[in-house]
């Protein structure tokens, strides 16, 4: 148990200082000899656990990926415990995919560029599609159990109204990382009200809300 503690501390590491240099140096600047040096730690080792710079780079987009869905899910519950309405746990999911806070701006980069580093290297594609394949995944589970309380109209798409709403937020969040003003993060989190407003127009028989 400690040696598989110790595996994940010793990953964490490594994955952190991928982190810290994609922020610092950009991502195509990225050599398994920098991440050592930036872990403190030597190259064999960081070779030990990662076979490739694609194998790392992967590691560090699911890491960020997992961190985010982490939050998601809390906010998601939090919605449930104050019985809100499906149409709010979505609004406040979507929230943690905005750069509102300096971590989440953090976040929002490191997906960006992995993004576009997978669009140059087929390698780095397969765990970039799964990430996008959850989040659809998430918003038609929403859509359909907004179906199912009575906020959203059985005749709705769920796949490709989800599809859209994920890129709503996407486009979003990119605007947000460069135009990020008090007055543009309320426009963006409105921008999404409204289209979830749109997307769950009726009451709730669950809750009488």
């Amino acid at each position: 148990m400690v040696r598989t503690a110790d595996h994940a501390a010793r990953r964490a590491q490594i994955v952190g200082a991928v982190k810290r240099l994609m922020l610092e140096v950009g991502l195509s600047h990225i050599t398994i000899a920098g991440v050592a040096q930036s872990a403190d730690i030597s190259v064999g080792l960081v070779q030990h656990y990662y076979s490739s710079k694609e194998e790392l780079l992967l590691d560090t987009y699911r890491t960020v990926c997992e961190d985010v869905l982490a939050r998601v899910d809390a906010a998601v519950v939090r919605a449930e415990r104050r019985h809100e309405r499906i149409e709010q746990m979505l609004l406040d999911a979507l929230d943690q995919f905005l750069p509102l806070t300096k971590k989440r701006a953090d976040e929002v980069q490191l997906v960006h560029a992995f993004a576009g580093a997978a669009l140059e290297n087929a390698a780095l594609q397969p765990g970039y599609r799964a990430a996008l394949a959850e989040h659809q995944a998430r918003a038609e589970r929403a859509l359909e159990n907004g179906k199912l309380c009575g906020e959203v109209d059985p005749s709705t798409d769920s796949r490709a109204e989800a599809y859209a709403l994920l890129a709503l937020t996407d486009g979003l969040a990119a605007r947000l990382l460069v135009q990020k003003s008090r007055a543009q993060q309320s426009w963006a989190r409105a921008a999404l009200a409204r289209e979830a407003a749109r997307l769950f127009p009726g009451e709730c028989r669950r809750h009488g809300a």
